[in-house]
């Protein structure tokens, strides 16, 4: 099978630079002449975009994490929303989840 394949390609590479307007392509110009016209050269500095470092104002943190335990967050996560989708009813008790991730929080299976 690979044989037909490779014969096939073998046949529609040779063929492809037999195409007609092949020989109607311009030559390319000598790159030893001096009067060979070129595109002009084109500087772009690579600190173009640069922008300068501006401090930013930090807030206290103190301030910040009160407002983190107000949010409910915890670590990156922020809690569930308290309603429409992921939202649990309050005194809900939430199933076990499937497969041994159960034993990551301590929630039986071994640590």
């Amino acid at each position: 099978m690979y044989k037909n394949i490779y014969f096939a390609l073998a046949v529609a590479t040779a063929g492809a630079g037999a195409a007609p307007g092949a020989a109607a392509q311009e030559a390319r110009p000598d790159p030893a002449d001096p009067q060979t016209k070129v595109r002009p050269l084109v500087y772009r500095s690579a600190f173009e975009d640069f922008r300068r470092f501006a401090q930013t104002e930090v807030a206290p943190w103190r301030e910040v994490n009160e407002e983190a335990a107000r949010a409910g967050a915890h670590g990156s996560h922020a809690a569930p929303p308290a309603s429409g989708p992921g939202a649990e009813a309050p005194g809900a008790k939430r199933e076990a989840p499937a497969g041994g991730h159960a034993g990551h929080h301590g929630e039986g299976g071994a640590r």
